[in-house]
């Protein structure tokens, strides 16, 4: 299950976007890979190719819906796969370590457990007497 869905029949003015998007994407690749070593005519190529599609895909924004859906289709995969990793580290990185080093200190946060010697588990709380109180809660 995606995070974020594929929008199949995306509007004139997300294929717009899409178009300056995809200049400005192909501008970067080329400058990177100028940077890298790449000869000024492979970089140029690249950001002339990326021009050309982009301007069509502004004049003519149907021109640009089937490069959109191919792309989407391409890329959907690799955004699953990066949303669960980011997910998992977020898991294991944070809340995981939380949990473990509050079980480390005997911390009790929502006072779990079972006392046979308890009447009751309801917290008995002081009655309100300030109507003021309630709209500072915190």
């Amino acid at each position: 299950m995606a995070i974020v869905e594929i929008n199949w029949n995306p509007s004139r003015k997300e294929l717009k976007a899409f178009s300056l998007l995809l200049i400005v994407f192909f501008a970067i690749v080329a400058g990177l890979a100028h940077r890298r070593g790449a000869s000024t005519g492979a970089a140029l190529l690249i950001a002339c190719g990326g021009a050309v599609v982009g301007v069509a895909g502004l004049v003519f924004p149907k021109f640009i819906h089937i490069v959109y859906v191919v792309w989407m289709a391409a890329v959907s995969p690799i955004g699953m796969i990066v949303s669960n990793v980011v997910l998992a580290l977020v898991f294991f990185g944070v809340v995981c370590p939380i949990g473990l080093l509050s079980r480390l200190t005997g911390r009790n946060a929502l006072q779990l457990g079972f006392d046979r010697e308890a009447r009751t588990y309801w917290n008995v709380r002081k009655p309100i007497t300030n109507p003021r109180r309630y709209f500072r809660q915190y």
